[in-house]
């Protein structure tokens, strides 16, 4: 709880880091003239002082009186709409040169017809130098399975890991100088609003017990206000507790192959998760598979969530249909269906407790 508040006031203090330099600035420049001034006696020197140090302190004043006042003039300007202006999103979105945030479970705006259009207003924000942050709910996460009984929508996992196929899709296109700037990660509590945010400007809605976020009242609202403050510092708790960290942790999986005690190689691999075990998928699985069989081969996780955990190696299409054809969608889903990543022409492996090995 400590760390949690220990966010919230570091938040706080960045969003205002400017207004204390503001007033840092005037009242030291104050001080300083007022000091010359009485330095320099009754001189036109000191009277210049004098008159300039007052000068700053008048100023100082009004920062102080006309700020809340602008503070509030922002928040009568909160505007409510009956649902998401997927258009006006887009629109603002491109035009953003400074920050896009979106906390989502996962966004229907990189789905259907909204999907192109909704990467290149992402790719013309990038290109405006403006850094893209993205949380995505884990796909296997059980706030994600109660989402998606809520919306009766049995794909949401489906739905998340395409969401990260269209970024990976994305960061391939763009220049080495934005990709870099694309950032994506993904949190496992439990979602409670939705913010899609440009430059200093949200869309802001809380998730309904019924029905998408899409469809239900959005609030557009500048982030500087008490509504936007608390938005942003729940989308900062979560981006700095995700145990997933950037988009090559939600695309790839670091492993570490050994056999008889004996260290083969350490590679990544393709991966999804269902009900928390662990589908692996790569050329140098099957590369090592072929040379020293599945005898012995255990992989050790080079991940935050297993470090250190030691796993068998079996093969996934030894499982049960319904599962297999489960995993099969999932990697389908997230790593598309073209010559590269078509899960068809690879052999999926299912990491296993090494007790349960045993006990068999």
């Amino acid at each position: 709880m400590s760390g949690i508040w220990w966010i919230r006031g570091r938040n706080a203090l960045r969003r205002r880091r400017r207004h204390v330099l503001v007033l840092a600035a005037l009242a030291g420049g104050a001080l300083w003239m007022v000091v010359q001034a009485w330095r320099s006696g009754q001189t036109f020197r000191g009277d210049l002082y004098l008159n300039v140090g007052a000068a700053l302190i008048m100023t100082l004043l009004t920062y102080v009186v006309l700020n809340p006042l602008f503070r509030e003039l922002q928040t009568a300007s909160i505007i409510e709409h009956p649902r998401l202006d997927r258009d006006a999103l887009i629109e603002r979105v491109a035009q953003s040169r400074e920050t896009v945030a979106i906390l989502e479970t996962w966004t229907s705006m990189l789905e259907g017809p909204y999907a192109a259009r909704f990467s290149d207003a992402l790719r013309c924000a990038l290109a405006n130098g403006a850094t893209v942050r993205m949380l995505l709910l884990d796909p296997d996460s059980p706030a994600v399975r109660l989402r998606g009984a809520e919306l009766r929508r049995r794909d949401a996992s489906v739905a998340i890991l395409n969401n990260i196929w269209h970024l990976a899709r994305l960061r391939e296109d763009l220049p080495e100088s934005s990709r870099a700037r694309l950032q994506v990660r993904v949190y496992n509590a439990a979602p409670s609003v939705q913010m899609y945010r440009w430059d200093g400007k949200a869309f802001i809605s809380f998730f309904p017990v019924r029905g998408s976020t899409f469809d239900t009242q959005q609030i557009e609202a500048y982030v500087s206000t008490p509504l936007g403050e608390f938005v942003a510092d729940r989308f900062t708790e979560l981006w700095e507790t995700a145990p997933v960290q950037d988009l090559e942790s939600c695309l790839t999986l670091r492993l570490c192959l050994r056999q008889a005690g004996r260290e083969l190689e350490t590679c990544e691999a393709l991966y999804v998760r269902v009900d928390g075990d662990w589908y692996i998928a790569g050329r140098d699985l099957v590369r090592n598979v072929a040379r020293h069989g599945l005898g012995g081969l255990t992989v050790v996780l080079e991940r935050p969530e297993a470090a250190g955990e030691v796993f068998d190696l079996g093969e996934a299409d030894e499982l049960a249909p319904e599962v297999y054809r489960r995993v099969v969608e999932l990697f389908r889903a997230k790593y598309g269906l073209d010559g590269r990543h078509d899960t068809e022409n690879r052999v999926i492996f299912n990491l296993v407790d090494p007790r349960l090995t045993r006990a068999a």
